[in-house]
């Protein structure tokens, strides 16, 4: 018998709602999304407070978890990064709703190591200067 590895977890964390917002905008293009999670760094909120509130669900989490986070050094990937350090988890920062599209399609599907880089991919390939693009293109 064939032993199925667990799809990662999905593990979201921001500054305020950006996270849940982010989520919800996800769910609206492809539909309930199972094994996400989100955590918002609230006004006056200690980074001790946050890390246990993530650490609380990863304690429980498969052994595969990706946390994306939205400002690298920022609170929220700073407690990512402990996390990432005790258990191994990858941490991605710069966080966009393309990368959250592209992990939630192949996270059932392809190594993990293919899917982190699948997510960055998306990431940086979904950077664009529309004016540019549009101002050197002529339309019908």
């Amino acid at each position: 018998m064939e032993h199925k590895i667990m799809p990662p977890w999905l593990v979201v964390i921001s500054h305020g709602n950006f996270c849940k917002e982010l989520v919800k905008s996800c769910e609206m293009i492809l539909g309930k999304i199972q094994d996400i999670y989100c955590f918002s760094l609230d006004p006056g909120m200690a980074p001790e407070q946050l890390l246990e509130n993530v650490s609380e669900l990863v304690s429980r989490a498969p052994q595969n978890v990706i946390i994306f986070t939205d400002i690298y050094a920022g609170t929220p990937s700073n407690v990512a990064a402990i996390l990432a350090k005790q258990k191994g988890y990858q941490v991605i920062c710069g966080m966009n709703l393309p990368m959250l599209i592209e992990a939630e399609m192949h996270r059932h599907d392809i190594s993990f190591e293919e899917l982190i880089e699948k997510i960055i991919t998306a990431g940086n390939d979904s950077i664009r200067n529309i004016t540019s693009i549009t101002n050197g293109r002529e339309y019908e």
